[in-house]
């Protein structure tokens, strides 16, 4: 027996082609893992004139906070201007291709206003390292995209 194939039968398997297909995209679609910078997105931008505030605190300043990568470490040097005052804060390192690596380290500087973070157990490719930093009630903000190699 010979089975014909007309116009109508065409038609019906493109439809159900088409249909799989689209399921398909959407099953990958979904499977997907979609990560936000930070989970109360919407909340932070909110309050974001205080975070443009504390960034144009920082550009004023006459000496700026240097982040350097350099032999498996990344410095920070805080501004000479603020010897012999407390500085404190949180330096956030974010991997925006991986929110599971994002971690917080909290601002221990030495006695020449040095940070040293260890790069080794870090994974290699694109931080975006965050600084919020305050010396005495005045609060700076400082943003600095890296690559980990």
């Amino acid at each position: 027996m010979k089975l014909k194939f007309n116009w109508g039968t065409g038609i019906a398997l493109t439809y159900i082609l088409f249909l799989i297909a689209i399921l398909t995209m959407v099953f990958i679609f979904m499977n997907q893992d979609v990560a936000l910078e930070t989970n109360d997105y919407y909340a932070k931008g909110l309050e974001y004139q205080s975070q443009i505030d504390k960034i144009e605190r920082t550009k004023n300043l006459t000496e700026q906070l240097e982040i350097l990568n350099k032999n498996d470490q990344i410095v920070f040097n805080f501004p000479k201007i603020f010897a012999n005052k407390i500085i404190s804060g949180e330096i956030y390192f974010y991997r925006p291709s991986n929110n599971k690596s994002d971690f917080k380290s909290k601002i221990d500087l030495t006695d020449s206003l040095q940070q040293i973070i260890f790069t080794k157990n870090l994974e290699k490719g694109l931080w975006k390292i965050k600084v919020d930093w305050s010396v005495e009630n005045q609060n700076y903000y400082n943003e600095k995209i890296l690559m980990i190699n």
